[in-house]
């Protein structure tokens, strides 16, 4: 892609070096010199001879197929980084002017942001330490925090003017009431990308199709439609047991009573047990209560359109057996504890692996699993992140790398991508995530080292 990006410093920040690798575990390091060879024969990366100020460690993180990726830790570097916060197209306006739109494409960049050239003096910012020798990045690197923004910025110029068009980071969808009208526009789209230098993951583009999945909705010639995989995590609810479990989910739901018409009626059968003089029973009046409440939960008024300029929060929790996340935004105007309406939900089971974790390291898998799950509407904003799990505080917030253990170093490096605010919630107040990790959706699992990306 023409044009190099220079990554802009704050006043005042203080260099900051490491002079030796961290030690890589002797059987991989047969895979990280191949990797490293890669790079630097793709000009991704360039070896580096001289002193510099600044100098990263990495993380090697196994793959599944027996490769590894290079993970750098550029978390001290992103400290001092000035970033630009050009935010992502409002979803809700770039999804209702879809009206007429019959024809869709969509285009997906190549390891976008490897496509963008670093100046020189950008470049040794990123300068990185390895057992066989540092390198430095000649490309826009993942880890640095201002990428996804100057990504975004990137895109929407260089398709601006060209109609039925939206750029979502490196998605690009394509639309028109036509075959015609689509296909030129398709033609300008291509005509750009290719002027720019930008190349295309031939693997991930769909092309004219009348039905087509993007930002977390189908759209189709009728409008748009909730994703089923959106909403799979509310579908597959198991009935409450006990009245403790009945209390959890009628907590979730009064948050939401304001979308439900009649909530109150339809809920009695299920309300009407909470009350200290009857006995829990699970019977038909209560099964249809709850089968009618589970309908209205992943219905298009409960499940709202992102918008990019509200607050936004994560909610994450685990049980024994599962994770749970949900992402909600406050409503336009609230005061600080106004209503905030769920975009979605989430949820899946451990796997085996998972289950015998240690409990603070199945809650920080549950912070990263969730905020890598909604990564499509996070990408490139500041968002917060609530949890009833006081020690993931300090290890999201204040602990370095070093500090954790290396199950947490891969996992928590890969949050690095996010801009967030991590803040203590008590359980009893926390959002519908501790309900959907206690009702995990159940979905096959293939074995992985965690800290992977798929």
């Amino acid at each position: 892609m023409k044009g190099c990006y220079s990554i802009k410093l704050k006043p005042g920040a203080i260099p900051f070096a490491i002079t030796s690798p961290r030690r890589v575990p002797i059987p991989l390091l047969k895979q990280t010199k191949a990797e490293l060879e890669r790079m630097v024969e793709e000009k991704v990366i360039t070896p580096v001879l001289k002193p510099t100020e600044w100098c990263a460690p990495v993380v090697i993180v196994p793959k599944s197929d027996g490769n590894v990726s290079i993970c750098v830790d550029l978390i001290e570097l992103n400290k001092n980084v000035m970033r630009e916060l050009h935010p992502l197209p409002k979803a809700e306006y770039s999804l209702n002017i879809l009206t007429g739109a019959k024809i869709f494409s969509k285009l997906d960049a190549n390891s976008g942001f490897w496509q963008i050239p670093l100046d020189k003096k950008s470049s040794y910012l990123t300068t990185f330490i390895t057992p066989f020798g540092r390198f430095r990045f000649q490309r826009l690197p993942f880890g640095i925090s201002s990428a996804p923004e100057h990504f975004q910025r990137r895109m929407s110029q260089m398709l601006e003017g060209i109609p039925g068009t939206i750029c979502h980071m490196d998605d690009i969808l394509i639309w028109g009431s036509t075959e015609e009208e689509h296909d030129q526009r398709l033609i300008e789209v291509c005509n750009r990308l290719m002027n720019s230098g930008m190349t295309l993951n031939a693997k991930k583009c769909i092309f004219s199709q009348t039905s087509i999945k993007f930002l977390g909705h189908i759209i189709d010639g009728q409008g748009i439609h909730p994703d089923p995989d959106k909403i799979a995590a509310i579908e597959n609810y198991q009935p409450p047991t006990n009245k403790k479990e009945l209390k959890q989910l009628l907590g979730m739901a009064n948050y939401l009573a304001r979308f439900v018409p009649n909530y109150s009626d339809i809920l009695f059968p299920l309300t009407s047990m909470l009350s200290n003089k009857v006995t829990f029973v699970w019977e038909a009046p209560q099964e249809a209560a709850f089968q009618k409440m589970k309908k209205i939960l992943s219905s298009d008024p409960v499940l709202m359109i992102f918008d990019p300029r509200k607050e936004t929060t994560v909610t994450t929790d685990t049980s024994s057996y599962g994770l749970g996340a949900t992402i909600c935004q406050k409503e336009t105007n609230c005061q600080a504890n106004g209503r905030r309406s769920v975009i979605a939900y989430a949820s899946r089971t451990l796997t085996p692996t998972e289950s015998r974790y240690a409990q603070i390291e199945k809650e920080v898998l549950a912070v990263v699993w969730g905020c890598e799950k909604f990564r499509d509407y996070l990408t490139g904003m500041h968002f917060k992140i609530e949890t009833d799990h006081k020690p993931l505080i300090p290890i999201f917030s204040k602990k370095n790398l070093d500090d954790l253990s290396p199950r947490l170093q891969r996992i928590k490096l890969r949050m690095m991508k996010f801009s967030y605010t991590i803040v203590h919630i008590p359980g009893k107040e926390l959002f519908a995530a501790d309900r959907l990790s206690r009702n995990p959706q159940k979905v096959p699992y293939k074995k992985r080292r965690i800290g992977s990306r798929n």
